[in-house]
């Protein structure tokens, strides 16, 4: 974005345009840090850099600029903006964000971030997400299904992390299994089903292991979501013994092609690191015990999975 957008000198000719807003953070958890935080929990930024287009009426994301001068006019040139004197005021905005802030605070009463919960500030009710996750988990379970519906990945990822807590009813479980099939209305798709699929090894059942299953055998060491859903997988084995030949069958068919290149040593090393997990995995469903080959090849790959499902019979 700095080389292909921001620095562009043609970029002066629309800077009266917008307003334009700089937000910075440090990670630092100071009081600085956390005000910016406060911006980003609003906007549902949860991957960086970010350029994009927001009503100042009703504080809506209304555009994304892209990373090019192109792309930014023809996103500005789309939108239009249209004064309404019923939009967010400032005084409206600082006192939310007054409100989510008294909820940073450890000291904060649990009984205030209960009722919080159903603020219609989305980071106002983040915060109270945030205060009672180690206090009062069951509090947001008996939430999730409403508050997975908001299309915003701090409060689902949040939700989630409750959940893999505290655990589930039914209604919320589909509500992870959704996420899990469609991440719909999210700006980190791949990062919300990752902990929704962590969610449903808390919670998940028989009927989970078809939803996890995919993402559990796509071979792709790069993508975390698969070793979260291998370790979904064991654990819902783990809980239901009418599950464990079933995932069994799934881990089989989990093991990566070894690396096209064994000269690439890390993506040797990846795909490896995988397998092993993968075989971990099995061993811990089905209580056998298979040896790993000293080193994954082609050949090797075929002769773990045939001994595998030798075991499985």
């Amino acid at each position: 974005m700095e080389r292909g957008l921001l620095s562009d000198p043609k970029l002066a000719e629309r800077y009266d345009d917008v307003v334009w807003m700089y937000l910075f953070q440090d990670f630092s958890g100071s009081e600085t840090d956390r005000a910016a935080e406060r911006v980003a929990i609003r906007f549902g930024i949860t991957s960086w850099p970010q350029h994009f287009l927001v009503d100042p009426y009703t504080l809506t994301v209304i555009g994304d600029t892209g990373r090019s001068l192109t792309s930014f006019a023809a996103a500005v040139d789309r939108v239009a903006v249209t004064p309404r004197s019923d939009g967010v005021l400032p005084p409206d905005l600082a006192a939310r964000d007054a409100a989510a802030a008294r909820l940073e605070d450890a000291a904060a009463p649990l009984e205030l971030a209960r009722r919080q919960l159903a603020n219609d500030d989305v980071v106002v009710r983040y915060r109270a997400i945030e205060r009672l996750h180690d206090d009062d988990p069951a509090a947001i379970a008996a939430m999730a299904t409403e508050l997975l519906a908001v299309p915003h990945d701090q409060t689902r990822f949040a939700v989630c992390r409750a959940l893999a807590k505290a655990g589930a009813d039914e209604a919320s479980a589909t509500a992870l299994e959704q996420l899990v099939l469609r991440p719909r209305r999210s700006k980190n798709p791949n990062v919300l089903r990752s902990h929704a699929v962590q969610a449903l090894g808390k919670c998940g059942d028989l009927g989970s292991v078809a939803v996890v299953a995919p993402h559990a055998t796509t071979g792709n060491w790069r993508n975390s979501t698969t070793r979260v859903s291998v370790a979904c997988l064991v654990a819902i084995a783990a809980r239901e013994a009418a599950a464990r030949p079933v995932v069994a069958a799934h881990l089989c068919r989990a093991f990566p092609q070894p690396a096209p290149d064994p000269a690439d040593a890390r993506e040797v090393r990846g795909r490896t690191q995988l397998a092993r997990t993968v075989h971990e995995a099995l061993e811990q469903v089905t209580g056998a015990r298979v040896p790993f080959p000293d080193d994954f090849d082609g050949a090797a790959r075929e002769a773990l999975i045939a001994r595998w499902r030798e075991q499985l019979g």
